[in-house]
């Protein structure tokens, strides 16, 4: 029996319709007819059934006729399956090719957009370092200045060291006259003493009153003489800070410049890596309007199976008619 509820009664009907709207009443348009329902099979036997009955009613003309024409129906309905199958082999091919080439084109997509992503990475990274090595030379320049400021004041302090040791020079050599007019003196008074004692005591007096501010004087000034030399000390060890502050600032700069070395080595690598990838780009660049010419050719292809699919169908069509006016099946 047929499946779901169809019989030979509904075939029967189903192909009467089709007959009577001029359309042929092959198994697929049958089907169609009854709602897409029943075996393929089925409706083959029942139709074939339908067909013989008809030729029983008929001459041997008819009967001849209807041999011929169940011949050619044969023919065309096998020429139909072959076309078909031609077609649906040629539209998997087709697909096939598509999705492949759809499927490297995603692929070599994805590749580009990777690329691109590192070299914004690297970029991004290359600014950073650009950045860096900004500052360090700016810490570099200030570190200069700095040294420099420490190089004035040590040129200052032994300037001023040097005017402190000639002034102090100074005053030993007034110091040496002094001793010298002094005990000049005292020669002198001694042999006027012995010409006329009593007439110079007074005059003795007053130079021994001399002598003792001279005494004072000189006290004063070795006591000056001893604040320059405290003076000096100071400034000794304020030179000796100062040496070490510019050897502290000259072992930074170098820290710094091993530091800028580093960052230019790092700068270098990262600027081969960005070569790196982009030639990697340029060569997915290159393949992209490749990949997109094949993409264009298979559709061209594509377009053109579609075309000879439609022509076929149509010479089927038209076979069809041809064979539904002589009263067969396609």
């Amino acid at each position: 029996m047929a499946r779901g509820g169809i019989n030979k009664a509904l075939v029967k009907q189903a192909r009467e319709a089709l007959l009577g709207k001029g359309q042929n009443p092959s198994i697929d348009t049958v089907r169609i007819e009854l709602g897409n329902t029943g075996s393929k099979t089925t409706i083959h036997r029942y139709l074939k059934e339908l067909e013989e009955e008809e030729g029983s009613r008929l001459d041997d003309e008819a009967l001849l006729s209807n041999t011929l024409k169940d011949m050619v129906a044969r023919l065309a309905s096998r020429l139909h399956e072959e076309a078909k199958a031609i077609v649906e082999q040629a539209e998997a091919r087709h697909q096939n090719r598509q999705s492949e080439l759809q499927e490297r084109y995603k692929k070599q997509t994805l590749v580009l957009s990777a690329a691109e992503t590192r070299i914004a990475e690297l970029e991004e990274r290359l600014a950073t370092t650009e950045q860096q090595r900004s500052n360090a030379e700016k810490e570099q320049h200030l570190t200069s200045l700095q040294a420099q400021r420490f190089e004035q004041q040590v040129a200052d302090l032994e300037r001023l060291m040097k005017e402190k040791s000639s002034h102090i020079q100074s005053l030993e050599e007034k110091h040496q006259h002094a001793r010298d007019a002094l005990e000049h003196y005292r020669q002198s008074v001694k042999e006027q003493r012995e010409q006329d004692q009593r007439r110079h005591e007074q005059q003795i007096q007053q130079l021994q009153a001399e002598l003792r501010q001279l005494n004072q004087t000189l006290s004063i000034k070795q006591t000056d003489i001893s604040q320059l030399n405290k003076d000096n000390s100071r400034l000794v060890t304020e030179v000796s800070e100062t040496r070490k502050q510019l050897s502290t600032s000259e072992t930074k700069l170098q820290d710094i410049d091993g530091q800028l070395r580093a960052s230019a080595g790092k700068v270098a690598s990262l600027a081969a890596q960005l070569n790196e990838q982009q030639a990697l780009a340029n060569k997915q660049a290159e393949i992209l309007p490749t990949l997109e010419a094949q993409l264009a050719e298979t559709e061209e292809a594509k377009r053109s199976q579609t075309i000879e699919l439609a022509s076929l169908r149509s010479e089927l069509d038209v076979k069809n008619q041809i064979f539904s006016k002589l009263g067969v099946e396609g």
